[in-house]
This record gives C-alpha cells, sequence and structure tokens, in this order.
C-alpha cells in the first residue's frame, strides 16, 4: 500500500514533469524555475490528501480521496490553470523588463526575486494538481481504492 515514501517522490516526479509540459515554449530559464515549483507542488499534492484524510486506520479514506470530489475540483483546476498560469508569467515578465530598467543592483535583485517567484508559482500550480493526481491514482490501485462519494 503506498504511503509518503512512495507518495511523495511519485507526486515530486509527476509535479515537475507536469509543470515542464505546462510551460511548453517558454525559455529554458523560465521552464527551470517552472519546473523547481512543480516539483515543490508535487510533493505537497502528493502527500495532502493523506494530511486531509488522517491515516487512522487502513480504510481511512473520506472526502479528500473521493472521486466525485477531487475528480470536480480537479477539473476546475484544470481548467483555470492555464489562465492563471498567464497572469503569473505575465507580471513575471513585468518584473523582468522592470528589472533591466533598474538603477541600483538592489532593486535589480528585488525584481529578479519577485520575477522568479511569479514564475515558480506558476509551476507550484501545475505541480500540486499532478502531485494530487498522482496519489489518487495509486490509492486507486490497492485492494482498498478509492471511494466514489
Amino acid at each position: 500500500m503506498p504511503n509518503r515514501d512512495v507518495h511523495g517522490p511519485v507526486g515530486t516526479a509527476s509535479g515537475g514533469l507536469y509543470a515542464v509540459y505546462m510551460s511548453y515554449g517558454q525559455p529554458l530559464s523560465h521552464v527551470m524555475a517552472e519546473a523547481a515549483g512543480g516539483a515543490v507542488g508535487g510533493y505537497a499534492g502528493g502527500v495532502l490528501p493523506d494530511r486531509i484524510d488522517v491515516a487512522t486506520h487502513p480504510g481511512h479514506r473520506a472526502e479528500a480521496h473521493s472521486m466525485a470530489i477531487t475528480g470536480t475540483v480537479g477539473w476546475i483546476v484544470r481548467e483555470n490553470l492555464p489562465e492563471w498560469q498567464a497572469a503569473l508569467r505575465s507580471h513575471a515578465d513585468r518584473f523582468a523588463v522592470m528589472r533591466t530598467q533598474a538603477e541600483s543592483s538592489l532593486l535589480q535583485a528585488l525584481f529578479w526575486i519577485a520575477e522568479y517567484f511569479c514564475r515558480f508559482v506558476a509551476g507550484l500550480a501545475a505541480g500540486v494538481l499532478a502531485g494530487y493526481a498522482s496519489h489518487l491514482t495509486l490509492d486507486f490501485f490497492t485492494p482498498a481504492s478509492l471511494p466514489v462519494i
């Protein structure tokens, strides 16, 4: 039965890879920032269902493992993800322009941090979605499977 030792690494890989997929066409440095965010988000999403439905007994699965609830929420997030990522990338691009126009090295560094943070969060959003999905996929194939509701 998958546990944190499985869900964490699988979620990390799933999140990182999905963030790379969603950042297709971006410059390599942007893809790397989003992949880092995706890996962190993937880990978080990979362990999140068991944090919500605490494993007090082998059949602990409830709402956070429900196919109907998580499928609906997952679909809504997936439908809105490109728009959220586009907004974050737009903010990042503005910070990049501001960095090139800044006269002090301190402001340049702050704008770089803001730019990187926006790109990181764009990947983080994709990563949480993929990590959560990887958790449910792994649990689906256990003897207890997943509750429908």
